[in-house]
């Protein structure tokens, strides 16, 4: 059981963005949004996920996306940003913080060295830490992936007294407490927008614990929560399921059956 993420970054950001002067921002913004939305259409189009971390950094995760699929997505992307300088470092792990971990060690490692294309390959593409091509390309199970999608019960009237910026205020309170309660099972949280957030789980959590997580977060917010779980081989076939589970959720309660964990088979 293995999460496998990329993270791409965009190198010497800072220092590039000073040589287009003070009326800049504008310009940083279309280009970082434009970045995800590539990315995203490159690795959705393999079955993977895009996650915005920090802007000028993304955490893709990866599941059966092959080393070459990575170089291929590299190049393109690197062609349409000729300015730009991207990186995309691969890292494997039992969960997905550890996979995280695994990618800040391979950077660490490589700091020095002549800039990879794709950080952790040789030029045999062997990834370092003994892990060959195969290893990284067939290491899925059928589902090695667990995605839980998360979103706010009845935000409507939560939210009806709030005004917008209050209510944005609400929802990065409610995605600190969501992302250290799941980063303590070693899962990482990403806030989707609107009242949605997805984390990518550790494979062996069990609705047991996620369903005392979801009670926890509900009883110290304040906030009612839906919790879809679902499983899968991909990163957008696990959050398929995830987001059945939270239709399903919905189903129950307009039958009058209230429940706020649900996994699909």
């Amino acid at each position: 059981m293995v999460c496998q993420i990329t993270i791409i970054k965009l190198e010497g950001y800072g220092t590039w963005t000073l040589t287009l002067g003070s009326d800049r921002e504008y310009a940083l913004q279309i280009l970082q949004s434009k970045i995800y939305s590539d990315l995203q259409e490159c690795f959705s189009a393999k079955n993977g996920l895009v996650f915005s971390n920090r802007f000028d950094e993304f955490i893709a995760v990866t599941n059966q996306i092959s080393l070459d699929d990575h170089k291929k997505i590299y190049d393109r992307l690197s062609k349409k940003n000729e300015s730009i300088k991207i990186s995309m470092t691969i890292g494997t792990g039992k969960t997905p913080l550890e996979a995280d971990k695994k990618i800040h060690d391979i950077k660490k490692n490589t700091k020095n060295m002549i800039f990879p294309n794709i950080y952790g390959i040789q030029e045999n593409y062997t990834v370092h830490e003994g892990q060959s091509t195969s290893e990284i390309e067939n290491h899925c199970g059928l589902n090695d992936l667990k995605i839980l999608h998360i979103d706010i019960n009845s935000s409507t009237s939560i939210a009806k007294n709030l005004s917008t910026y209050e209510i944005t205020n609400l929802i990065m309170r409610l995605y600190l407490a969501i992302s250290d309660s799941f980063l303590k099972e070693e899962s990482l949280t990403f806030f989707l927008g609107g009242d949605n957030f997805m984390i990518v789980a550790k494979n062996d959590i069990q609705i047991k614990k996620i369903t005392e997580i979801v009670n926890f977060l509900i009883s110290s917010t304040g906030i009612k929560l839906n919790c879809g779980i679902g499983n899968g081989s991909s990163a957008r076939r696990a959050a398929e399921k995830a987001t059945k589970s939270l239709d399903t959720i919905r189903d129950y309660r307009r039958g009058g059956k209230i429940i706020h964990v649900f996994e699909s088979n």
